[in-house]
């Protein structure tokens, strides 16, 4: 048998060039808007939702069915016994619960297939780089367990945080306290991330102005990483390009970026935070 087959799920943000040169599976949320369904990134792309999102009433997102999940355990069990998935967590959505009942079914039917789910505890590119380092590990030959530990490892150390540019999608979809129309009046910007391995969403701070929030995030990188160590990141943009890359550019100047990702973020999750600036890092040991 081959190397050690890795799954993860659309939200993770890997640079579609790595996926492909190291064979990682990518299963999709599906994404309803006003009652019709998408799978993520693969019947709508980032650019098509921002065309549709001005006009779009309800956005609600879903997991994949099962049988999408043993589809692709199914076409990777042809060349390997092993297969690693990591997944969005857990506390954030029934994926990965699915993805589990699906395991059970196949491996019921299919007694030598071997298939570990790591819970990421986050989102975004922080998930995304446990899906990379678990299948660069396994491109080098590293075992089932092995390739676990290694997204284990990823998980807890990588960190995401991005900072929304406006309120108002949070408060069109009722999702926003009443303070909340106070803030946007005054231009406040709430930053949040997935920081503390808490597998939930932490509310971290605000900046006033997009310049002062984009300034915060940057800072906020050298807060959640050791200090003076390399720095794996993927910045994430959404309907502005040149945002995306001047937080890139800003991020560049202050660290010593070794890996260095941009990448669009993901149509299920700005369906529920409307236009963001985001960056998801860890820094090496």
């Amino acid at each position: 048998m081959t190397r050690v087959g890795i799954i993860t799920d659309s939200v993770a943000c890997v640079p579609v060039d790595k996926t492909k040169e190291y064979d990682i599976s990518i299963v999709p949320f599906v994404l309803h808007l006003d009652g019709k369904s998408y799978l993520d990134q693969r019947e709508i792309t980032p650019e098509e939702f921002w065309k549709m999102f001005n006009d779009i009433k309800e956005v609600t997102t879903g997991a994949p069915a099962q049988g999408i999940f043993i589809e692709e355990f199914r076409k990777m069990s042809k060349n390997t016994d092993s297969i690693a998935c990591v997944f969005l967590s857990k506390a954030l959505s029934a994926l990965p619960e699915s993805a589990a009942q699906a395991r059970d079914i196949f491996i019921k039917e299919n007694p030598g297939i071997n298939i570990e789910i790591v819970d990421s505890r986050t989102a975004c590119g922080a998930e995304g780089f446990a899906a990379l380092e678990m299948a660069k590990a396994a491109q080098k030959g590293k075992n089932l367990q092995e390739v676990v530990q290694i997204g284990q490892d990823i998980s807890l150390r990588s960190k995401c945080i991005f900072g929304m540019e406006t309120l108002k999608y949070l408060i069109k979809g009722g999702r926003a306290p009443k303070t909340a129309y106070v803030g946007e009046m005054l231009g406040i910007k709430p930053i949040v991330g997935f920081v503390n391995n808490t597998g939930v969403v932490d509310n971290i701070g605000k900046a006033r102005g997009l310049h002062g929030c984009m300034q915060k995030l940057v800072d906020m990188v050298g807060t959640y990483s050791k200090p003076n160590k390399p720095l794996h990141i993927n910045v994430h943009y959404t309907n502005d390009l040149e945002k995306g890359r001047e937080l890139q550019k800003l991020i560049n100047e202050k660290y010593h970026c070794v890996e260095n990702y941009f990448t669009p973020f993901t149509p299920v999750m700005c369906g529920h935070t409307g236009p963001v600036i985001s960056v998801s890092f860890y820094s090496e040991d």
